[in-house]
């Protein structure tokens, strides 16, 4: 008799956590897809207590970790469940995800590729990979895989808005307009400055070459530029720039050069130098940047210190950007203070002895990418030699079409 009572009371007790296990879960994967992460993870803890090999806890988990941003973590334990159990789609899915959330599109597309070995039909897979390649500018195989998987799936949507924006992405042309339009609250007159350039992508590099207007300091001249973009591997590229006037409101000749690196979890960083001849006096310009890209902001600091009659004014400027629904529409807010001013034209800008600023810059595009329009607003307090203090208010807006 007490054997079998003790055979019952096992019975109850094994079924009792098997419900408080099944509750709790259910509990978790509530508070999992309701954005509720600690509360998830901790009864996704208690599970485990429970029943440390749970399958679908595990993977739960892997997933919370994912969408607060711990990647690594994830897909340690993703990797776990493929060694222990068995590679099911949703895990292999989950790591070719990830590692695309994380930045890294090679191993983004390796997974997917080795998922797509496994289950040659799976769209997810062949839609990731596309993502990861589109984002290492491969467009032509991202599209080729595409058409592939549409082919699967005709109905797929972001596999056809994908492809849509691709097809804009891949063209080689563009050209542009910008004006912008400075007002003063005493001491100058109002600027105007027009640019028109032409932009070439090549294999390995961006060309952009432009043409500047302006009327400064109720003077007027012209300025031409080359800029370039070579890309020296996938987590390395850099800034080229040169140009000539033969008007005293720009420098007589103008460069540039600067190195950026992509570094893990997504951050990068840049430094650099540039160098402006006027008439007057020779300027260098030293500048350095770290910034870091999240699913949808990018932010960054960047310093720049100039020497200038003996002097080495140091300036600061952060910027925060919000991508919408593309890498062609965001929004831009930046914040600033130092004597050398972002955009350098004029010696008299360098040679103030100090500034603050705020801007706010908002990009559209149209007609499926083909237009992009930019309108931007920036307010600044400058302190020029001579105790001269003015408010400068400017008003840019721009348009390019690709073709």
């Amino acid at each position: 008799m007490k054997r079998y009572l003790c055979t019952i009371l096992l019975v109850i007790s094994t079924l009792t956590a098997f419900c408080q296990k099944d509750s709790l879960y259910k509990e978790a994967k509530q508070h999992a897809y309701n954005s509720r992460y600690e509360q998830a993870i901790r009864d996704l803890n208690l599970v485990l207590s429970i029943y440390p090999e749970h399958y679908d806890a595990l993977f739960l988990q892997a997933m919370v970790m994912a969408w607060r941003g711990e990647y690594q973590p994830a897909l340690r334990q993703l990797n776990y469940l493929t060694n222990k159990f068995y590679p099911t789609e949703e895990v292999t899915e989950a790591i070719a995800r990830i590692n695309y959330w994380a930045g890294e599109h090679t191993k983004a597309i390796v997974a997917a590729e080795k998922g797509l070995a496994l289950f040659p039909g799976n769209v997810n897979l062949m839609y990731i990979r596309a993502q990861a390649l589109a984002a290492q500018k491969e467009y032509e195989d991202a599209i080729v895989g595409l058409d592939t998987l549409l082919k699967l799936d005709e109905s797929h949507e972001e596999a056809q808005a994908l492809r849509k924006r691709l097809q804009v992405l891949k063209l080689k042309n563009a050209v542009g307009v910008e004006y912008t339009h400075s007002r003063f609250s005493n001491t100058f007159t109002p600027w105007h400055q027009v640019s028109a350039y032409y932009k070439r992508k090549l294999p390995n590099t961006l060309l952009i070459g432009s043409l500047q207007y302006a009327r400064m300091f109720d003077q007027q001249g012209l300025q031409a530029e080359v800029d370039a973009y070579p890309n020296i591997n996938k987590k390395t590229y850099a800034y080229l720039n040169a140009g000539v006037s033969n008007a005293s409101i720009f420098p007589r000749f103008r460069w540039g050069a600067e190195l950026y690196r992509m570094l893990p979890s997504q951050w990068e960083a840049s430094a650099g130098m540039r160098g402006l001849y006027f008439e007057q006096v020779p300027v260098h310009i030293y500048t350095a940047q770290l910034g870091r890209y999240f699913p949808a902001y990018w932010v960054s600091g960047r310093v720049f210190m100039s020497t200038l009659d003996n002097s080495t004014p140091f300036t600061g400027l952060l910027t925060a950007r919000r991508y919408l629904t593309n890498e062609d529409n965001y929004a831009t807010f930046y914040i600033g203070s130092g004597a050398t001013p972002l955009k350098i034209n004029a010696l008299a800008e360098i040679q103030r002895l100090n500034a603050s600023w705020i801007g706010l810059d908002y990009q559209h595009p149209l007609q499926e990418q083909r237009w992009i329009i930019r309108a931007a607003l920036e307010f600044q307090q400058e302190i020029y030699p001579e105790v001269r203090t003015t408010d400068r208010m400017s008003f840019t807006i721009h348009l390019e079409r690709r073709f």
